[in-house]
């Protein structure tokens, strides 16, 4: 079982990707969160995909994680930045 409050932003590492979101769950060796997106980096720096995959829905409402490697806070400027890709809010 992880020690997050529902609703805190974590980073969840896996093989795949790293992933920003709001803990929602963890059960059975998963988490689940909503808001979920993938980080991604390119030539212009760092930012987020408008999903989790390559192949799945854009602004997916949640993902659970079956395989990850660990799971972590999230600094301050990806909370940030990841608010403003979830609501288009500056905070």
């Amino acid at each position: 079982m992880l020690n997050y409050e529902v609703g805190d932003i974590v980073t969840v590492l896996t093989i795949s990707g790293e992933f920003v979101g709001r803990f929602e769950n963890s059960e059975n060796n998963t988490i689940t969160l909503s808001d979920p997106r993938m980080l991604v980096i390119n030539d212009n720096g760092m930012g987020f995909a408008h999903g989790v995959c390559v192949t799945g829905k854009n602004n997916v409402t949640d993902v659970t994680f079956m395989n990850f490697v660990l799971v972590t806070p999230t600094n301050d400027e990806i909370v940030a930045a990841w608010r403003r890709a979830t609501t288009g809010l500056i905070s």
